[in-house]
């Protein structure tokens, strides 16, 4: 009886690593990409200087429109508001980008690799 059920798991575990291989297929690498893949740090950061800031006054903008909206004129202060906090978060977004980009850049300056 334990010989059965050994070769049941067997089998089932042929069916799971088939489903893999399957699975895998997706994110075989045929050649045609680059063999390390990196992100345009120096666009990066200019897009993320740009932006963090844009973003930032976006959102004051938004909560001063808010703020002063009358009740009869234009959309409810809460859409003012739900816009604010968005371009509060995409600035923030942009801040923590220019984090990272610090950090890589330090690590290739430290490697003694071109950027």
């Amino acid at each position: 009886m334990a010989f059965l059920h050994r070769h049941r798991h067997y089998r089932s575990g042929r069916a799971a690593d088939r489903q893999a291989r399957a699975a895998a297929a997706r994110w075989r690498h045929d050649g045609s990409e680059p063999r390390w893949a990196r992100s345009d740090l120096k666009l990066r950061r200019l897009l993320s200087l740009l932006f963090a800031p844009f973003f930032a006054l976006i959102g004051v903008l938004m909560l001063l429109l808010g703020s002063g909206a009358p009740a009869a004129a234009g959309p409810p202060q809460g859409i003012y508001t739900a816009l604010a906090v968005c371009c509060f978060l995409l600035a923030l977004v942009a801040l923590v980008d220019l984090y990272v980009i610090r950090h890589r850049r330090r690590e290739q300056q430290r490697w003694h690799r071109s950027s």
